[in-house]
């Protein structure tokens, strides 16, 4: 079917653009051709998205806090299924209080602050509790 494959075609295209712009490839539109970076060779054997790829080329500046690494990290796509349930939020709040050296943006209630709090967390070290929150540091 030639509108299948012409659809097709313009997905592959719009892909290799938007890895392009992230530096993941390098893609020649007159040639066709596809030519992995060394970034984009990270990106897939740590299975990194290319929305995080964006998001960090967007972020990360020649001078940050500790604080907005870890903001920057916490806001990356592969955390978008973390999500804050109330029977967490005494036990997050008590690992801020304890386990967390630099300050969380936005708070607890919202799914980069619960994301920021455990990776401080792990860091540290601390011992986890609650079952759910264990099952999202793994």
């Amino acid at each position: 079917d030639p509108l299948l494959e012409q659809h097709r075609r313009g997905l592959v295209v719009a892909a290799a653009r938007r890895l392009d712009k992230a530096h993941m490839i390098r893609y020649n539109e007159r040639t066709e051709t596809l030519n992995a970076t060394d970034l984009g060779r990270t990106a897939s054997h740590f299975y990194i998205g290319c929305g995080t790829v964006e998001l960090f080329g967007d972020l990360f500046k020649p001078q940050m806090s500790e604080d907005s690494v870890l903001s920057m990290v916490a806001q990356s796509e592969e955390f978008t299924q973390v999500k804050v349930r109330d029977d967490e939020l005494d036990e997050l709040e008590c690992h801020l209080a304890e386990d967390c050296q630099v300050p969380v943006k936005g708070g607890i209630e919202n799914s980069h602050g619960k994301v920021n709090v455990l990776l401080q967390s792990f860091i540290s070290r601390a011992h986890i509790d609650s079952f759910s929150l264990v099952s999202d540091m793994t």
